[in-house]
């Protein structure tokens, strides 16, 4: 994986502009190339949009696969190493005339959101990032969903901190982790934890920011991935021990994924789990 040029970094910036308090800086990668962060002066969105690829810090690695936001800190200094597919990604960054009299939230460490409501407001500013027909409330919109997307990752850093993981979940992880081929329905987990099946739809949410059949998906992924690049089984045995349907299957969740396919995967890293495999549940 090569690292991007100076000069390459800015034929792949496709738009940088000014919506109201908000620039909108977007990139469009190629495969197989590493960046580093560019936006690190100021609390920051970044919508991935198509594709995917993995974010390196000095001491953790996650792999992420679009559509999902990333809102980081002031200061978070990260490489971005895109994969096979390569990706388009959007900064949308306050401005410094946005002043904390404004209540714009800075998380306190870089957060990933799956979360659906979060993904909608980031793709809303896209598309009037996008719009041909420039309107005056254009800015005001944009700079209003922004700091809507903020305040929604402030919130939801909040509130994980201040709530305790109840000991049911782990009960829950460790039974869904014994048999991938199967996913309950919500009543059958209730009655195993004891609690209602709104409970535990709110715990995974809560907690690890997925539904229950999302984190089944990322179990079978990391397990694919484990058989994958540590062991010599054919194809169609790993995907049934990663609880696949067929290895079709298991050939399209991973490229959804991850970006490659699972005969792609074991070529790339003979020998070695790959980050984004200890990454997959995150």
């Amino acid at each position: 994986m090569r690292a991007a040029t100076p000069e390459e970094a800015a034929l792949r910036r496709t738009a940088d502009l000014t919506k109201g308090r908000i620039r909108l800086v977007e990139h469009d990668w190629p495969e197989d190339v590493r960046t580093p962060a560019e936006h690190r002066d100021t609390a920051h969105i970044c919508f991935l949009s198509r594709g995917a690829f993995e974010e390196r810090r000095a001491r953790s690695s996650i792999w992420r696969v679009a559509p999902n936001v990333r809102v980081s800190p002031v200061g978070d200094a990260h490489a971005c190493c895109y994969g096979s597919v390569g990706g388009r990604c959007l900064v949308i960054e306050p401005l410094p005339t946005l002043t904390p009299h404004d209540r714009v939230p800075s998380p306190s460490e870089p957060t990933i959101f799956r979360d659906e409501r979060i993904i909608e407001l980031a793709e809303r500013v896209y598309a009037e990032m996008r719009t041909d027909s420039p309107r005056p409330v254009s800015g005001l919109v944009i700079e209003s969903i922004a700091l809507e997307v903020l305040a929604q990752s402030a919130r939801w850093e909040r509130r994980r901190a201040e709530r305790h993981s109840p000991p049911w979940l782990g009960q829950l992880q460790d039974s869904l982790a014994s048999d991938l081929a199967v996913v309950p329905e919500l009543s059958t987990l209730a009655s195993m934890a004891g609690v209602h099946r709104v409970h535990v739809a709110r715990a995974f949410r809560d907690h690890l920011g997925c539904t229950v059949g999302d984190y089944v998906r990322r179990l079978r992924v990391r397990r694919a991935c484990e058989l994958l690049t540590r062991t010599s089984v054919p194809l169609t045995e790993v995907a049934m021990q990663a609880g696949f349907f067929d290895q079709s299957h298991m050939t399209r969740v991973l490229k959804a994924f991850l970006g490659v396919t699972p005969a792609a995967l074991r070529r790339e890293y003979p020998g070695a789990e790959p980050r984004a495999a200890r990454s997959a549940l995150r």
